[in-house]
């Protein structure tokens, strides 16, 4: 009887709770903006952004990532898939904006050699009701090393 209970207990508490909606939106890395053109040389390719900075300067590229609008959905994800070519490439920081705000940002990274698939968690849902910007501060250093950086996708996690 007690398991008879519990099991209506729960597929009630199911049903009433509803459908949980999360749709993941992605935007492509042949988008991104380059802030500092000057430090570096780039192409927008089908497949992605590609960037050979140069020797010693630090760059930001900007990555606009389709947003659910409204007071309901939010994002507590994001991701990032890109390339560096070696140790003495690397990115340092990530910022993501709501707008003109900055919502949230991850210093102090030491992120490179290789291809990179990484998911970052903003620490709650936040709203994005004025479009999420994605700018990632990258650097290269100066040994004679590459200095090659590709990004490929920016995505974010949108949830109810």
């Amino acid at each position: 009887m007690k398991t008879m209970l519990m099991s209506c207990l729960l597929v009630g508490a199911i049903i009433l709770s509803g459908t949980a909606y999360a749709e993941w939106m992605w935007t492509h890395g042949n988008i991104g903006e380059v802030e500092y053109p000057a430090n570096c040389t780039y192409k927008n390719f089908g497949w992605g952004l590609d960037i050979d900075q140069k020797s010693g300067n630090w760059n930001w590229i900007h990555l606009p990532v389709p947003s659910k609008a409204g007071s309901t959905w939010g994002a507590q994800y994001i991701r990032l898939q890109f390339y560096t070519g070696s140790a003495d490439a690397f990115v340092s920081e990530i910022h993501v904006y709501n707008g003109a705000t900055k919502k949230k940002e991850f210093k102090g990274l030491s992120i490179s050699n290789g291809w990179k698939d990484l998911q970052f968690d903003l620490g709650s849902k936040m709203i994005f009701n004025k479009g999420m910007g994605i700018s990632i501060k990258i650097g290269a250093g100066v040994e004679m090393m590459s200095h090659r950086f590709i990004f490929s996708a920016a995505g974010a996690n949108f949830v109810l």
